[in-house]
Formats: C-alpha cells, structure tokens, sequence
C-alpha cells in the first residue's frame, strides 16, 4: 500500500464525505405508495406542482438560455450512474424493500429489508478498534479526518458553501433518470397503460454526507437457495437520505408525440418557446458557466466550457437505494465514491491534473482497492483516498471539456474470505476541463507616412479567445518619425494595457501633426499573448 494513501476505520468515517454507486432514478411518485400493495410498474404522471413552478419564458429569455445550454451539457454526464429516488417529503422509510422489473422501474413491497446500522461514540480519548468481523467495535470514537485535497484549479467552496459528491444533468422520463438521452417510443411500449410521460431536464447536486450511513439486514432477510440472500421480492432496499438542491424543466408528452429520441423533443420545444415547458426547483440550486456549448474563437471544431453548480440551500432531495444482496452476510458491496463525477479542475494540454476521491466501504469486510500499480486497503464500514492523474491531450484554443473512464479493482483483504463476487471492477468517471496553454498574436501596425498621419489606424483592440486571461501585451520593434526613432518622444506615446476585463489588449500610438512641413507617422509589431483562464 501507498504510504501517502490513508485509510480510516469506519468509526473514524464522521465528516467524511459519502455517495452511492450505480445509475440515477428520480421516483418522486413512489413516496406516497411506499407501503401500499399492488402499485403499478410504471409510476403515474405525477401531477404538476402549483407552487415554485413558472411558464418558460420566451426563448430570448435567461431561462430558455439555460435549459438550452443544459441540454448541451446533459451529454457530457452520460458516464455519471446513480440509483436515487426523489423525495422532497423525506416520506420514505430507509430499509423498506424495492422491486426492480425488467424494464428498470422500481415498486415499493411490504417488507423491512435492511435496518441502518447503530454505532455508539465511545468517550473522549478512547482509541479506535476493530472488533473481529472487521467493523468498528461498538465503543469507537468517531475521530476527525482530513478533508480531500482539492485539484489544482478546481473549484473551492466558499465560507458557507458544502462540498458536492455528486452533480448531475440529463433526461428524465416520469420519475427515471434515464442520462443523456432516450428513445421515446421504446419508453411509451416498455410496459404499463400510461399514455402520457413527463419529460424532464434535470440539473442536481447533492453536498457531501458528515456521517455515511451503513446497514444491516433484518429478519426478513434469509439465505437463497443458490447461494446469497433473500429478501420477498425485494432486489433492492432504500437508503440513507441525500440532502441537495435541483433545478428541472417539464413538459408533457403523449404516445402520439413520441417520435424520435426525447433529448430532440425536448431541444425543439425549448427552441419553438413552447409554453408547456415549465421550470421548477427544490431547494436553492446556482448554475454558472455552460458545458457543451460552443465558444467562440475555437479552433478545428466545437470547444466546450466548464458547468459550475453550487448548492446555495440544501433540503432533503433523495434517498440512495442498494441491492439486497449488499446486506447479505457475506456480500462484497461495491465501495460508495465522491465525488462524482471526479473534476479535476482546469488542466493545460500536456500538463498532468491529479484529484482524491473518496472511497467508502459499505462491506463488512476489509477490502483492497487496486488501480493501476496503487493498492490501498480500506477496513470494513471505513473510508480511504485514491488519487487520479490525467494528462489531456488536444489542439483547441479554447476551454474544452473532456471526459473519460477509470476502472479500479476491489478484492477481500483476505483472498479466503468467502465472499460474493470475488472482486468487482469499479468505474470512475473523470472530468478536465483543458486546452492549450497560451494563445499568442503577432501582427504589424503602422499609420501612413505624412504631415497629419491617421494615428487611428495605429489603435487597436484585441480580445483573447473564450477562457483565456490577457498575460502580456507588447508592442515591439517600435519606429517612430522622431529624430531618435523613439516612439516615446517629441509628442509621440505608444501603450500597450490590458483591457479593463483583462481578456485582452489595446494598443494605442499618437503623435504629431504638421499642415506645413515634416512627415510623421509609428510603426510596431502588436504581441498580445493570452493563458489559458477557464473557470
């Protein structure tokens, strides 16, 4: 093991950060039928909420602008997989058991699946143990741990602000989150009578957790014939409460206007100004930046910016949900990551970005996590860091977005341990947001040769390409028709400054004039140099 990896026993894991694996599910309609038998496959529309929404403004407006660029950026989190359901009620119960059909919706079942872990603070200055199943003994002390490192260039929450473990924009049909896209008339023949769908683009972030929430089984929870466990009909149980904000755009569709993929139906409402579309939001979400849209003065095709969300107010927004076989006595339970995806930050082609994430034992084992020529153990319930390095590669003058996937390894501590799978590959989505370096102009300027010279002609503005910041503006090899050829003498000025902005250069010379004798005139070479300043 790295002797820069550090691992923490799972009494050691309060204020550390948490967030649950697998792909996104918003089931709001599902908090008031938990616990109701015979619920239908397919949850109903929901019906629209009369507070907190508004009609979408003309699509001049700010609002039709920002759904349009969420569009554009629900591509770019196509690799960002969570199960979640959607409750602003906090009406659900953890542990209540789920039923997952075929075509991916969950149904609520009677049953008690798992029952949140109890763990009691031991008191001041008592040492951490691990009692012999390899969990946290009962009288642990919840010690401190260091924070994550940031990645260089990433953003850094501000007094006040939480850290975010997960952030998310895509398409949602009904209540499923289904990620960048889906082909509506697949959804509409997938299963039950419904003959009307809510459409939604969906933009959310859920903040750090202080305290991870672990499980236990209940009774209910019995040995499978073929090995494993068993809970009814339950594949999945509800988890621990997520608090975050969340900003969502809606529209009705019925069977007769699926046609085509609903990321297409969506654009050419919003597009059209189509008053069906409404906003709503949950808590106090702040979108900044956009990511996927074009930016103006990139080379050799489209580049991208970087979308910032910030969690200005947290509510109760969702519950995390897990397999039932994670509960299982001898279940080797895929780890929880944060965050996700994994930013870091703005890296220049060619230089390397590193960032932390966070990995969270949910098993009752110790496990080794191996990625690449690094292991790190982690003990059962505790929490370890995994550092990423990329280095983005690329030709565009411009902030560009680039993603990609990491896979690490989890393995039993004790390769006799008798757990179910034997190891499990882990993906990491990774972000950066890059591009080249520095940007650099060169180009001659020069008045006419005269009496009165038009010095305008020796004034000018340049402006860096998006996402670049003014590093040097420079005139050189100045000439001007003084007796020395100073362009700072005899009534002659030639400045170079940066814009008051400081995204680019402005060049101004002036001089003298004569109606009667002498010719006057400047020359020089305008170098305006820019760096790379995405946000």
């Amino acid at each position: 093991m790295d002797d820069d990896r550090m691992a923490v026993s799972g009494a050691e894991r309060a204020r550390r950060r948490g967030a649950a694996p697998a792909r996104a599910l918003l089931l709001g309609a599902l908090a008031s039928a938990l616990g109701c038998p015979g619920p239908p496959e397919v949850p109903a529309v929901p019906p629209r909420r009369s507070g907190g929404a508004g009609v979408l403004p003309d699509c001049k407006g700010s609002g039709c602008s920002q759904a349009g660029a969420l569009l554009a950026a629900a591509r770019a989190f196509s690799d960002v997989r969570h199960d979640y359901l959607l409750d602003t009620s906090s009406a659900m119960v953890p542990g209540r058991g789920l039923s997952r059909s075929a075509a991916g919706v969950f149904s609520p079942v009677g049953l008690a699946c798992a029952q949140p872990k109890a763990e009691r603070a031991a008191p001041a200055g008592a040492g951490a143990s691990l009692g012999s199943s390899g969990s946290a003994a009962p009288g642990a002390v919840a010690a401190a741990a260091p924070a994550i490192a940031a990645a260089p260039g990433a953003p850094v929450p501000a007094p006040g602000e939480r850290a975010i473990d997960f952030r998310y924009v895509g398409i949602a049909v009904d209540s499923v989150l289904v990620g960048a896209d889906v082909d509506l008339p697949a959804y509409f023949s997938a299963g039950g009578t419904l003959d009307r769908r809510r459409l939604r683009l969906v933009a959310m972030a859920l903040v750090a957790d202080e305290d991870p929430q672990f499980f236990d089984p209940t009774e209910s929870v019995v040995p499978a014939p073929g090995g494993g466990c068993a809970c009814g009909r339950a594949t999945h149980f509800i988890g621990a409460v997520k608090r975050g904000a969340m900003v969502a755009y809606e529209t009705d569709v019925t069977a007769g206007e699926a046609h085509g993929t609903a990321i297409g139906l969506f654009k050419a409402r919003i597009e059209a100004g189509d008053r069906r579309v409404t906003m709503t939001s949950v808590g106090e979400l702040a979108i900044e930046g956009v990511e996927g849209a074009p930016v103006a003065g990139a080379k050799g095709g489209q580049a991208f910016g970087a979308l910032r969300l910030e969690v200005k107010k947290a509510v109760p927004l969702a519950y995390a949900i897990y397999p039932v076989a994670d509960v299982c006595r001898f279940s080797l339970a895929e780890p929880e990551i944060a965050p996700l995806p994994l930013d870091l930050g703005v890296v220049p082609y060619g230089a390397t970005g590193t960032a932390q994430a966070l990995i969270t034992n949910r098993a009752q084992v110790d496990i080794r996590v191996t990625h690449g020529e690094r292991a790190v153990e982690v003990p059962a319930h505790g929490s370890a860091e995994l550092t990423f390095s990329w280095t983005p590669e690329g030709e565009t003058a411009g902030c560009e977005r680039q993603t990609r996937r990491e896979t690490f390894v989890v393995q039993p501590k004790d390769p006799a341990s008798p757990v179910v799978p034997r190891e499990r590959a882990v993906v990491v989505p990774l972000q950066v947001t890059t591009g080249m370096p520095t940007f650099s102009k060169h180009e001659p300027i020069a008045t006419e040769t005269g009496r009165s010279p038009d010095y305008g002609r020796a004034s000018v503005d340049w402006t860096c390409p998006a996402g670049y910041v003014a590093e040097q503006c420079e005139p050189q090899l100045a000439s001007c028709l003084s007796s020395t050829g100073s362009c700072n003498a005899e009534g002659y000025r030639l400045t170079a400054e940066a814009t008051a902005d400081g995204r680019g250069c402005a060049f101004r010379c002036t001089g003298p004039s004569s109606s009667i004798w002498g010719d006057h005139g400047c020359a020089y070479t305008a170098t305006m140099v820019c760096r790379l300043g995405c946000k």
